[in-house]
């Protein structure tokens, strides 16, 4: 995780060196919001990209595999649902997610009575669907079950009966940034024992180009190198009168 108030304390010392003054409690949130949820839908265009350079010679392995530190830093939005937020809706014929963090479906998994578990293929709406549904040497079934998607629903072939329960692995979106305060002298000063502090949840080498996202929402163009040095200094470490 990234430290909301290190990355507030950056912003305005790079603002105030800037001498472009400084930045709103509700508009500092609003654009950590912005830069962290750019970023993270990013990491998902980099996989793509260095994916498709690995398969052309073009990374390195172990310490230097792009690809992978790219995964790790994915992984951590990682999740499975839970019986009390993946549910069945019998008139529907559909399982649906009642969190408002998806971000992207990965998987999905039908569990019998004994838990044994099966992976559940996802298959395409229209004429892939109903090939499927109609095939008579591979036609869903419990040991090779299938699903697609119905809006924001999950509809499973065959029709799961009772013992039966699904559980959807998914990507979750990033908790939203927040940087609570309280008024000393008419002045917003960091509180950390605040119950609504959320820190960052991007990977710590994001820091840079977070604060850099941040800044060119403010209006000021500034090099990573230098976000680095200045996160590193021990002025801007404890600096809390800006804050």
């Amino acid at each position: 995780m990234i430290s909301v108030n290190k990355v507030r304390n950056t912003v305005l010392f790079l603002l105030n060196k800037a001498n472009r003054g400084t930045i709103g409690t509700i508009e500092f949130d609003s654009f950590c919001d912005l830069a962290q949820r750019d970023l993270f839908e990013n990491l998902f265009y980099r996989l793509n990209k260095w994916t498709n350079n690995q398969t052309k010679k073009y990374t390195n392995s172990e310490y230097a595999d792009i690809v992978q530190n790219i995964q790790e830093q994915i992984d951590v939005f990682a999740t499975y649902s839970t019986p009390s937020n993946f549910t069945y809706n019998a008139p529907n014929n559909v399982y649906s997610y009642i969190g408002n963090d998806l971000y992207r479906t990965e998987g999905l998994t039908l569990i019998n009575v004994a838990g044994k578990r099966r992976d559940v293929e996802e298959i395409h709406k229209g004429h892939e669907l109903n090939v499927a549904l109609n095939s008579k040497d591979n036609a869903p079934s419990f040991t090779y079950p299938i699903y697609t998607k119905i809006g924001n629903s999950y509809r499973i072939y065959p029709t799961p009966t009772s013992g039966y329960t699904a559980e959807l692995f998914f990507i979750r979106t990033p908790k939203t940034p927040k940087w609570p305060y309280v008024l000393s002298g008419g002045n917003p000063v960091y509180n950390a024992s605040a119950s609504d502090l959320q820190d960052f949840e991007l990977s710590e080498v994001m820091f840079p180009l977070l604060v850099a996202k941040i800044l060119s929402y403010a209006g000021i163009s500034v090099r990573e190198q230098d976000i680095t040095a200045v996160a590193d200094n021990e002025e801007v470490k404890t600096e809390n009168k800006q804050s």
